[in-house]
């Protein structure tokens, strides 16, 4: 079967809701006497209205409203879907990597990652600047210690969403 264009598409729809002029509407005769694709195409969207005005609307009763709002307490609020097991290896993973890093740093692999950034080799598009711009020192052994102390953080948020949550929730619904 041919595809049938946009346009012709739009046309047979038009066709069918009798809104073509006489000569586009005898345009459209004369093409579906020579055209078996496009009668095929005019009897599916015949299908498709005739499927679309037998279906109604169904309006619900006037205390529908009223009946859901009553059994909304009748089910439990179901848990988060943040897993506890998942939870509890997100916490080791980032306790083993905390400890690695911390390893490292302590072994003294940072201490010679220093250096500077020149910020005058930066290439800054449409400024002219006419004061040089400062270089700014960066010590390896520091930014890792930064990132250990965010990691404990991190642990710590895990671990309290994790762990701790799900347990005291099970303590309080037990002790009901």
């Amino acid at each position: 079967m041919k595809k049938i264009s946009q346009e012709l598409d739009t046309e047979l729809l038009l066709y069918l809701d009798g809104q073509l002029k006489d000569t586009a509407r005898e345009k459209i005769v004369l093409a579906l006497q020579q055209d078996e694709a496009l009668r095929q195409r005019l009897t599916q969207l015949e299908a498709m209205e005739s499927s679309v005005k037998n279906n109604f609307l169904e309006i619900p009763s006037k205390n529908f409203t009223h009946l859901v709002m009553q059994k909304l307490d009748q089910y439990p609020a179901q848990p988060s879907s943040f897993n506890m097991l998942n939870g509890i290896w997100l916490l080791i993973g980032v306790l083993l990597m905390s400890a690695i890093a911390t390893v490292l740093v302590s072994s003294g692999v940072f201490d010679q990652a220093t250096g500077t950034l020149d910020l005058n080799t930066v290439k800054l598009p449409s400024l002219n600047l006419k004061r040089t711009l400062p270089s700014i020192p960066i010590d390896g052994k520091l930014i890792i210690n930064i990132t250990i102390l965010l990691n404990l953080g991190l642990c710590w948020l895990v671990f309290d969403r994790a762990i701790l949550k799900p347990l005291f929730r099970r303590r309080l619904q037990i002790g009901r």
